[in-house]
């Protein structure tokens, strides 16, 4: 009896291992529905999530194509875009791509990770977005006003950007200076928040953070809308049991890993993408492929 079951194993190996590869390149579109807030008209939000510098077919063709299927008002890259472990002139060219491809589609708006700070590097093509009509959120709120009505965009510089060299290669935080700028830019959003309400076209205020993990600091400010990635959907998923196995800075079965997630305590919608990226780090995913994010916020 064993000898049979054990050959049907071996045998079955190689087709799960190319099953494996097959989905961790394929593209998921994970569609949310908001129905919380009270709108004239539909909103479309894309979240473009640790792209890691990938290759999704020639020219990006892939990925770009899932983005303008879904027509959204605004595309919201929320870090990890640029990978610099990638080889040759990947790193750049990708991103480059990517952004031809999407190029005057629709208002986009970009936010650091750890790895735009990875080793030396200081968000070394941060540029390449303002090049490309993309705005470049550090600390900031900017201020989308579209025929759908007016949008509050907040974007936080990740964690690292506060870290010395010898500080990132330990992979530490200085929460306490992440703490700060998170509190002075939301402060400064919240007042504008309530100068905006006056205007009848306002519809919803937005913050992009790359880490999960500082959910509850994000909740105490006031954000109707709140959009993460870093997590890589914890890498292994064995739904409906385990919806990550590990993450980092949140270790084995992260509590955010990907899904959307509601407080009792707060108003605020919390969406965690699981990422695109399937070629950094070099560890398969395993029933959790590269997911592009669509948000449809409803009437």
């Amino acid at each position: 009896m064993k000898a049979p079951f054990f050959n049907l194993i071996r045998k079955m190996f190689p087709v799960f291992v190319a099953f494996l590869f097959v989905s961790c390149a394929t593209i998921n579109t994970k569609n949310y529905e908001i129905n919380d807030y009270e709108l004239e008209e539909q909103i479309c939000i894309v979240q473009v999530s640790d792209f890691h510098s990938n290759d999704f077919g020639k020219n990006e063709e892939k990925l770009v194509q899932k983005i303008r299927d879904a027509s959204p008002d605004v595309i919201f890259f929320t870090g990890d875009t640029f990978e610099f472990s990638r080889k040759g002139t990947k790193t750049e060219d990708n991103v480059r791509l990517l952004l031809e491809g999407i190029k005057g589609f629709a208002p986009f708006y970009y936010i650091t990770g750890n790895h735009e700070y990875a080793g030396t590097h200081n968000d070394d093509f941060a540029p390449l977005i303002k090049e490309y009509g993309g705005t470049v959120l550090k600390d900031e709120t900017a201020v989308l006003e579209i025929e759908k009505g007016i949008i509050e965009i907040t974007g936080i510089d990740d964690p690292f950007a506060d870290l010395s060299l010898e500080e990132r290669l330990k992979e530490k935080d200085d929460r306490e200076k992440y703490l700060a700028r998170l509190k002075n830019v939301s402060e400064k959003a919240a007042n504008l928040k309530d100068e905006l309400k006056q205007n009848r076209r306002f519809r919803l205020s937005v913050l992009l953070a790359h880490r999960p993990e500082y959910i509850h600091e994000y909740l105490k400010y006031d954000y109707d809308l709140i959009l993460s990635g870093h997590a890589h959907g914890g890498q292994w998923r064995f739904p409906p049991f385990i919806n990550g196995l590990y993450a980092p800075m949140q270790g084995l079965f992260p509590k955010y890993a990907g899904g959307r997630y509601k407080f009792s305590k707060s108003p605020a919608v919390f969406i965690v993408s699981r990422g695109l990226s399937y070629q950094v780090p070099n560890v398969p995913r395993i029933f959790n492929p590269p997911e592009l994010v669509v948000i449809h916020i409803e009437r």
